[in-house]
């Protein structure tokens, strides 16, 4: 393949790729950043309200302290895993070096804020890991030396010299062998490799359409599009006449961008963050192409991974690649695409909602309190328009007739109050979607005590569990793929050994000893709680551990690594600085054997809980005795009360057998009309209360017999504890 081919390669790849500057991503994320700033929607009408909501930040910025406080403040969120039991020390090490490196760097923090916020607003976050060996120029001047210093100092290849002057010594200046003092000024080039991590502005990222994973690795062509001046490159080892020729890029930023980027635009919007082509050809920006693409270079058939590097017309770099360097996070990847959605996306249309009904209750208000003016005009006078014009206090009101026949005020009826149950379903909403809600904003203690425990935890779970997820998902993506990245860089770029504190002790540590590792395990588990959860956690925990320690399980169930581990995760859970502070580790040392003492004393403490334990069954056993006794005197009662009640019967049912027999003579001895229909009267009568009699002896007696069951068989309440 031919350079000029690889060329046309390059730039069609970055003309078709995803995220480029004409596309639907790059104006949904141009979308998402203007209503993360509430900039106006576009729809505003000139004389009414252009309040615009917050919703969409009110969600980032609500994620954003969460994300932060459990990525910087936990231990070693992703480990590296040993091969074996003599691997695990080591693996340890490594973890905590890796992790060192990532979290701790000077920039670390600001690198995860702009990495999460950029996935939050704009689909993805983008970092970009590599070994830099840039040059580095500083000058240094020496004054007053011999021949013999100068000679020592020009063997130093970094050192070239600049101006040099020979001169008589001063009287504090002891001279050389030629007599003479040395004067000397130096440029001293030092190439010196460290790891980087940059965030990339999704703007400037560029990946082959054909990428069906969060992962950019498979992708045919992941690269980016920026700028640098004409001083980075020469640092970066471009010679300088290569990078003389190069050309200028001249578009000031935010007014077109490069090839009209509407992201650009959105994020330069002011006017003082615009700026034009540099005066010094130094700082001139030169517009870079740099990409990862797979291309069959070698014409063997099969695509490598080449590293390519073009600014205009000029290949820079064109080499083998064995990786590359971006990594990508999103806090809710979509399956077999690349580009996830954004937090930002799931509310951006009740931020439309939101905002629209905003206006309204706006609009209803100022009408409500400055409403229209409806004037007869055969009335008016030359003045009476403008002093209707004129809101001041107390301000007087011209009319040539009475103002009951020349004016009436327009009254708007104030309506807005009825917007308010539906701003709280959408708040609802934002809050199913998100977890996120200013509820607990406007929380008093009086309506905190009408709300059950149980049910707040639960609320407040669910609320945290979909932060925490977004926290696994980053873990699970970027961080894993750039923690395995920075291990490789270190291993394979390290020069010599260094010496860094870890765990409050200074440890020596030789990337170059380290051996290949391809899995690495993630610390971050979903629904973890709040902060209260987990401290109610440690403390059950920690009770726990004391009972065993009293039953005498120490050094078999419980050790003191155990103990401090749970003492030092409840002071992480506080954030109230180092563990060490406050407890001393104890290095999986086991506690010494009890003296006599303490023996004596663990014996006689033993003897009180076995005590303790007789007492309680001994209690528990007369309980259960006075209750069958209990039963027992119940049971007699009831069954008394039951031969009682089968004797009444009886004597009630005798009584009714002959009352109805006398009844039944009557109306058959009955002649008349008359006489037959008060037979019948009765007899019903006497038929109904018979009836009713029955079915109450039949519910008394059921009941009786419930009760018995009751009684014969206790219930769990009445059943003896133990």
């Amino acid at each position: 393949m031919l350079e000029q081919d690889l060329r046309a390669l390059v730039d069609q790849e970055f003309t078709r790729s995803m995220g480029a500057p004409t596309g639907d991503i790059a104006t949904e994320r141009a979308d998402a950043w203007n209503y993360y700033l509430s900039k106006p929607l576009g729809n505003e009408v000139e004389g009414e309200s252009s309040v615009v909501a917050s919703v969409v930040s009110d969600v980032v910025d609500g994620i954003m302290p969460s994300l932060i406080r459990i990525f910087t403040t936990a231990d070693n969120i992703i480990s590296f895993d040993p091969t074996g039991p003599e691997d695990v020390e080591r693996t340890e090490q490594e973890s905590d070096y890796v992790s060192h490196e990532v979290f701790k760097g000077d920039e670390s923090f600001e690198m995860l804020h702009t990495w999460f916020f950029d996935a939050l607003v704009q689909k993805n976050g983008i970092v970009m890991a590599y070994w830099d060996e840039s040059e580095t120029a500083t000058t240094e001047s020496y004054s007053g030396l011999t021949l013999a210093e100068v000679r020592v100092l020009l063997e130093d290849s970094e050192l070239e010299p600049i101006e040099r002057a020979e001169r008589e010594p001063n009287e504090d200046e002891m001279p050389g062998e030629d007599g003479l003092v040395h004067d000397i000024e130096f440029k001293r080039t030092k190439t010196s490799g460290r790891l980087v991590i940059d965030n990339v502005p999704p703007e400037e990222y560029r990946i082959s359409a054909d990428a069906r994973k969060l992962n950019p690795s498979k992708a045919r062509m992941v690269g980016h599009e920026t700028e640098k001046q004409r001083s980075e490159l020469l640092e970066m080892g471009f010679p300088r006449d290569v990078v003389d020729d190069l050309p200028a890029h001249v578009q000031a930023k935010g007014v077109s961008g490069r090839t009209g980027n509407t992201e650009e635009q959105a994020r330069y919007d002011r006017n003082d963050e615009r700026w034009d082509a540099s005066n010094s050809k130094a700082t001139d920006l030169i517009e870079i192409r740099e990409c990862w693409i797979r291309a069959d270079w070698d014409e063997d058939g099969i695509a490598e991974l080449r590293h390519v590097m073009i600014a205009g017309n000029t290949v820079l770099v064109n080499e083998p690649a064995d990786r590359q360097p971006f990594h990508v996070i999103t806090p809710q990847p979509l399956p077999h695409k690349h580009f996830g959605r954004a937090s930002a996306e799931k509310v951006m249309d009740l931020h439309q909602i939101v905002t629209t009904l905003m206006r309204q209750m706006l609009m209803n208000l100022y009408h409500t309190n400055n409403p229209g003016h409806a004037v007869w005009d055969q009335a008016t006078t030359e003045d009476t328009y403008d002093d209707l014009m004129t809101n001041r206090i107390g301000s007087i009101k011209r009319f040539s007739r009475p103002v009951g026949e020349s004016y009436a005020p327009m009254t708007v009826p104030f309506t807005a109050s009825a917007t308010l149950p539906m701003l709280d379903v959408l708040e609802r909403a934002k809050r199913e979607r998100t977890g996120i809600s200013g509820d607990g904003q406007a929380l008093t203690p009086e309506s905190l005590k009408n709300i059950q425990q149980s049910v707040m935890a639960q609320a407040t779970d669910q609320a945290l569990a979909k932060v925490e997820f977004i926290a696994r998902v980053f873990a699970e993506t970027g961080l894993r793929s750039l923690f395995q990245h920075v291990r490789e860089l270190l291993m394979k770029h390290s020069e010599k050994r260094a010496v860094v504190r870890l765990r409050n002790k200074w440890v020596p540590i030789d990337p170059r000893q380290w051996r290949e590792r391809t899995s690495c395990t993630v610390h971050i588990g979903v629904g973890i709680g709040t902060r209260d959860t987990r401290r109610a956690t440690l403390m059950a925990v920690s009770q726990l551990q004391e009972r065993i320690i009293q039953g005498g399980g120490m050094n078999l169930l419980v050790t003191p690594q155990n103990i401090y581990n749970t003492a030092a995760d409840l002071v992480k859970n506080e954030n109230i600085g180092d563990p060490l502070r406050h407890f001393t580790d104890p290095q999986g040392k086991a506690a010494p054997p009890p003296s006599q003492e303490q023996e004596a004393l663990q014996k006689q403490q033993q003897d009180i809980v076995e005590r303790q334990q007789q007492l309680d069954a001994e209690a528990a056993a007369n309980r259960e005795a006075k209750l069958d006794l209990e039963r027992q005197r119940t049971l007699f009662k009831v069954e008394q009360e039951a031969r009682e009640f089968e004797h009444q019967r009886q004597v009630d049912l005798a009584r009714l057998t002959m009352e109805g027999q006398r009844l039944s003579s009557e109306l058959r001895e009955a002649s008349t009309d008359d006489d037959i229909k008060r037979a019948k009267q009765a007899l019903d009568r006497f038929l109904a209360e018979s009836q009713a009699a029955l079915q109450g002896a039949q519910t008394v007696k059921t009941a009786q017999e419930a009760r018995a069951i009751d009684i014969d068989e206790p219930s769990v309440e009445e059943a003896p504890n133990g």
